[in-house]
């Protein structure tokens, strides 16, 4: 039976979890590939927007913002 895997990046940029946070919603983060944060995105924001993570891979960004993505609780 053939096997199919999807590889994906995903950017987290602080003007799209700003608006994430400003209407007040969350959303969890499920990815099988690369999550990438931007030098400008702090932890606050995201214990403010990320509800919960699953992350099957590498995360790229400030020290303190990868601690905080992995401290989300987990889906």
């Amino acid at each position: 039976m053939p096997r199919f895997t999807n590889f994906h990046i995903i950017r987290l940029r602080r003007k799209d979890l700003e608006k994430l946070r400003d209407s007040g919603e969350t959303r969890d983060l499920e990815v099988v590939g690369m999550v990438y944060a931007d030098d400008d995105v702090d932890p606050e924001l995201v214990r403010a927007t990320i509800s919960s993570t699953k992350i099957y891979g590498s995360i790229l960004g400030r020290a303190d913002t990868k601690a905080a993505l992995l401290n989300v609780s987990a889906i």
